[in-house]
This record gives structure tokens, sequence and C-alpha cells, in this order.
């Protein structure tokens, strides 16, 4: 019964060209899907598989994390120590505690949101001590340990701890001490310059797939650097399950929350009424999310190598589906004749959102929209009409589950549209005349 009420899910959202990417539910041990959809490679027509590794972002900070602890439990630190004592000269570095770092509330500023990092510094190639010298001297937003603030500089800096401490790479401290103890042969550290076998091309979109944005893999390390696979990451929370890794008493002190719902690299939230330990993780065309819902014994893992996947929006829906909570599946996406194009084109203003503009334009006979997604960022998806009468026509996005539906008057002019987005955030837009 669970097994078909994901079939049937996940065979609407493929048949739409929704899924990109490899999926993996699994509930009390048993893996009731592992599947790859859409392309590993466009260029030469490589499919996704569960094999498939991803570049997954911000999911390595739970590796960043689990090393540190490993140290901890070692001897070689202390989580309450100041990184004064590990890394000298740092500024402030006698107020700022490894906790802190760990749970995002040091207050050192994110150096991935300093103005100039998207156009230019994330494309440089930079060592682990020039990248600290970057944000080092920046005053702190806060007193350390006041509040919770993301910020991968904080977890740069337990890289550089670990690397100090251990007196091996990051990479092959992952690779030793995590990795390999779990079976985990497909994850890893990548630096862009060795070469990772099946690792997928990360693509955004405009009109069509496209290139990602470049960013440069000599820094991200211990705040977004590894890859992996579903299946590894599988294995990887078996073992958060046990006590191979770490002793039971640190596992615990690990997911619990500091400030807000952050602990150590995981988020610890409630999650349509459970609680949830996850993260997600996002870099230059790969997007990921994973879900424990520790009690109920269910994992959800998505690896997608096309940015604009909406992911953390498609893994609580499973989520939903395996709860056996209601969900509303796409429509279909065959589209239908339909002519009046030059009617539906032009600019549409949302309500209450004056900054929230949908652009629809007109290209070879087609209907586009131009909608801002992620932190921002404006992505062009073609329009399918999927129905239509006298009273409204409905629209379909390609590429991710957006709906359109353009309500006319007696005279036939557009009165209004009624815009649903991927999150199944319901707008109504009016017509710029």
């Amino acid at each position: 019964m669970l097994e078909e009420r994901i079939g049937k899910w996940v065979e609407r959202y493929e048949e739409n060209g929704y899924l990109n990417g490899s999926i993996l539910i699994a509930s009390n041990d048993n893996i009731l899907l592992n599947k790859g959809f859409g392309m590993s490679n466009l260029e030469h027509a490589v499919p996704n598989k569960p094999t498939t590794r991803f570049r997954i972002g911000s999911l390595s900070k739970a590796f960043t994390s689990m090393a540190i602890y490993q140290l901890h439990e070692k001897g070689k630190l202390n989580i309450d120590d100041c990184i004064g004592k590990y890394l000298s000269n740092y500024p402030q570095g006698d107020k700022i505690t490894i906790y802190h770092c760990l749970t995002n509330t040091a207050g050192i500023p994110n150096y991935t949101s300093f103005p100039d990092f998207w156009s230019k510094t994330m494309r440089l190639p930079m060592t682990l001590d020039q990248l600290i010298d970057s944000f080092k001297h920046h005053e702190l937003n806060f007193e350390p340990g006041r509040r919770f603030e993301y910020s991968n500089s904080g977890y740069t800096l337990l890289t550089a701890i670990i690397e100090k401490i251990s007196g091996m790479s990051y990479a092959a401290y992952v690779q030793e001490k995590i990795c390999r103890p779990l079976g985990m042969n497909n994850t890893g550290c990548d630096d862009g310059i060795e070469i990772v076998s099946d690792l997928a091309s990360g693509y955004s979109f405009w009109e069509k797939p496209i290139h990602s944005e470049y960013a440069d893999l000599s820094f991200p390390l211990g705040a977004y650097g590894l890859y992996s696979t579903t299946e590894d990451l599988f294995l990887w929370n078996q073992g958060l399950k046990s006590s191979q890794l770490l002793n039971k008493e640190l596992m615990e002190k690990m997911f619990t929350t500091n400030l807000s719902s952050y602990a150590s690299g995981w988020m610890v939230s409630e999650m349509l009424g459970r609680k949830c330990i996850h993260h997600f993780g996002d870099i230059s065309g790969y997007f990921s999310d994973f879900l424990r819902f520790v009690d109920e014994q269910v994992t959800v893992i998505f690896l997608s190598n096309m940015n604009v996947t909406p992911v953390t929006h498609l893994t609580e829906e499973m989520a939903r589906v395996i709860f056996d909570e209601h969900v509303s599946l796409p429509l279909s996406n065959q589209p239908i004749n339909f002519t009046n194009t030059e009617l539906i084109a032009g600019k549409y203003y949302i309500a209450n959102e004056e900054s929230k503009i949908l652009d629809i334009t007109l290209k070879n006979s087609e209907l586009y929209l131009t909608v801002p997604k992620m932190y921002g960022i404006l992505y062009k998806f073609k329009l399918m009409p999927v129905s239509h009468n006298a009273s409204e026509t409905t629209f379909v996005t390609e590429m991710v589950n957006e709906q359109l539906i353009f309500h006319y008057s007696l005279s036939g002019e557009i009165a209004s549209l009624e815009y649903k987005d991927y999150h199944d955030k319901k707008y109504i837009a009016h017509k710029h005349l």
C-alpha cells in the first residue's frame, strides 16, 4: 500500500519531467524507493542512477561536525574550547568556542554572503588560510553565543581545526575516520581538479537546461565541499543510529539544538507534526535534502543536479505520501492547442507584493514565464496550455510544478491571474496595462 502510494506520486512527477537527480526513501531500514531521474550528464546523455555521485553542498557540515565530536571523544580537543587555542592570531579567538562554530552562534560574518562572492570570489581558487584571512578581520555580527546566524565561515574554521589537530587533510580525515568504517565508498571531498567518476554535472535553467555558474572547489571543504550518493548517505544514516563512529552520549549532544532549531551540522525541527533531523545543501547546479524522521524510522534523501528542482518542497511532499497525508498531484502537462497567446503575454503584478512580477513573454509562438526563485535569481520556464474554456485557461510550467490560471471577463479580457508556485503557495496577480 505504501509502495503503491509512493509509486503513484513518483510516476506523475516523473512523467511531467519534474524530478531530476536520485531519490532514496526508506522506512524501518527497508528501502522503498531507490531510483535516478533525468540526466546526470546532458552532453553525453548519461542518465541519473542510484549510484550517481552528486555534490551535496551543506550536507557536508554534518560530516565536519562528526569529525569534531570524534576528536572531542578522543580527548584531542574539547568542543567548549575557544578556537584561539588552535588557531593562533584569530581575532576574538578567546571569545568564540568550537561549539559556537558548530551551532552557527559565533557571530562570524558568512563569507558566502559578502557582496562580491557570487560575482567574483566563488570562481577563484583559494587556500584554506587565504579563505580564513578573507573574513577574520570583519567585525562580529553579534557577541558569540547570543543568537543563531547561519555561517559557512564557522565551518571553515572547524575544517582548519580538524586538519591541525588530526595532522591530516580534511579530505583524508573524512575518508578514513567516517566513510571507510561505514563502507561509504562513493563519498569524498571534491577539489574540482581530481576526476570523480560517475559525478553528475550540475545544471541550471533558462528556457532549457543550461550550465550553472562556475564555483571553484578549492575552498568549500568542510562547509559545503563533499560529494556522495543517495545509497552512501543511507549508510551514513544507519551509522548515525549506532555507536560505530561516536558514543551515544556525544551523538545525543550533536543532535541537541542550541539556539533556534540548529544543532551541530543538523537542524532539528518539527515537520508534519513529527520530529525531523534534517539539512539541505546547494552548490552551483546541485540541490540536496536529507530528512530523518527518527521516531518513525523514515528517511528521505534527494540529491539533484538541477538547481531549480524544488528539492526541499518535494522531500516534504514525499514524507506526506509516506505518512498518508493529503498531497495534490501535478496536472498532466500534455499540451492542448491554444492560439490566443498574444492576449496572455505581459507583465503581471502580484497583489501586495509589488516587487514580485510574473513576466510572460512570447517567443516563436510559445509562452514563457520569467520569475524569481531561491536567492531572488530569475529563471525562465516554458508554459504549456492544458485546459481552456470561455472563462479560463490553465497553463503548467515545464521543469517545475507550477500552475497559472487566467480568468476572463465577459468581454474576453484577462480579469486576473491565479498563480500557484512550486511550494503550493497561491497568488492573485493582475496584468499591468
